[in-house]
């Protein structure tokens, strides 16, 4: 398999885990909730922090290729880009599970966006 096609699926995935993973935290959240006093807080914070993880993973591949974490930043900026104001031709994108994540955790997918933006940005050390 070639490099630039290893870069283009490890992107794809470090765009897509950290939404599956918040909606999973969002999920568990949700969950505390309705029963106080569980253990259900704790995983939720748990996820979270591999969220932080991933997302450290992405930004570290970055110093290798600039690749891996344009597309990761391409797929979370598509994730987000509907649930924002003023972004109305978007709203018909068809990405109903991550679009309430975008929605409900507009700013921990911002920094997410922000964090592969940088890296991709950034690129190799010199």
């Amino acid at each position: 398999m070639s490099e630039r096609v290893k870069g283009v699926l490890l992107g794809l995935g470090l765009g897509v885990a950290p939404l599956l993973l918040l909606d999973l935290a969002r999920q568990l959240g949700r969950a505390a909730a309705g029963e106080p006093g569980t253990s259900t807080q704790w995983w939720s914070l748990a996820v979270y922090v591999l969220v932080g993880l991933v997302v450290a993973l992405g930004v570290a591949m970055g110093r290798r290729e600039r690749l891996t974490p344009a597309v990761g930043a391409l797929v979370v900026a598509i994730a987000v880009l509907p649930g924002l104001p003023g972004t109305g031709p978007l709203t018909r994108l068809p990405v109903p599970l991550v679009a309430d994540v975008a929605r409900d955790l507009t700013a921990v997918v911002l920094v997410v966006l922000g964090a592969y933006a940088y890296a991709a940005i950034r690129g190799a050390k010199a």
